[in-house]
């Protein structure tokens, strides 16, 4: 690698940093490109031959926020059975809102962070795809059959989403939204259990019961 290139790679991952510790003071809203550009002692025209634009700068933090929660997800299930694998998975995204409140954020499209919902999803396509193959594999083991993969993703993430908001409120904290969590968690598989004997999602009765 020349020099100048390890030049251009340091300002880029500086530029990152930056941006990043700024909103984790200041929140996202507090995070431009003239900021970031007199934090790091630079003019603002060396920022534009990296970003064009802070929305530029967000979307890049957007897919590595996504690509460390995808990777802490797949560790924290690495060598568990499949049968632990949501549970364990929901800790893990727990965790990361918890010690990475501001990626955290831009990931879920809090106030300030200007990404949209298609753009926010497509960045988080490796996490939800990781999340499915999670599901599928419990089902494998547990011989479930949820009537839709896809809505169990969705089901999972909603729950965790607002059991992260519920973590982020001072005076709850995380440490409860992670009791919740294994207890919502719980309550979805069985759910998706029950489902497989009883397809209809009416409760069960005795034979000849009215």
């Amino acid at each position: 690698m020349g020099k100048r290139e390890a030049v251009r790679r340091r300002t880029f991952a500086e530029i990152l940093e930056t941006a990043g510790r700024m909103a984790e003071a200041e929140g996202w809203r507090a995070v431009t490109i003239r900021r970031i550009a007199a934090e790091i002692g630079y003019s603002t025209p060396v920022i534009y031959q990296h970003f064009p634009s802070k929305e530029a700068v967000l979307h890049t933090l957007l897919g590595q926020a996504n690509g460390e929660l995808a990777e802490r997800m797949r560790a924290a299930v690495a060598g568990e059975p499949a049968s632990r694998g949501p549970h364990l998975a929901a800790t893990a995204y727990l965790e990361f809102a918890r010690s990475r409140p501001s990626l955290y954020q831009l990931i879920s499209g809090a106030p300030g962070t200007d990404v949209d919902a298609s753009t926010r999803r497509a960045a988080a396509a490796d996490v939800i795809t990781f999340t499915r193959q999670l599901i599928g594999a419990w089902a494998a083991e547990t011989a479930a059959e949820p009537p839709s993969v896809e809505d169990a993703c969705d089901l999972l993430w909603g729950t965790l989403h607002g059991l992260a908001s519920i973590g982020s409120i001072e005076d709850i904290g995380f440490d409860r939204a992670l009791r919740l969590a294994d207890q919502a968690v719980t309550a979805l598989l069985d759910h998706w259990s029950a489902s497989t004997t009883n397809p209809e999602g009416r409760p069960q009765t005795a034979e000849g019961e009215k």
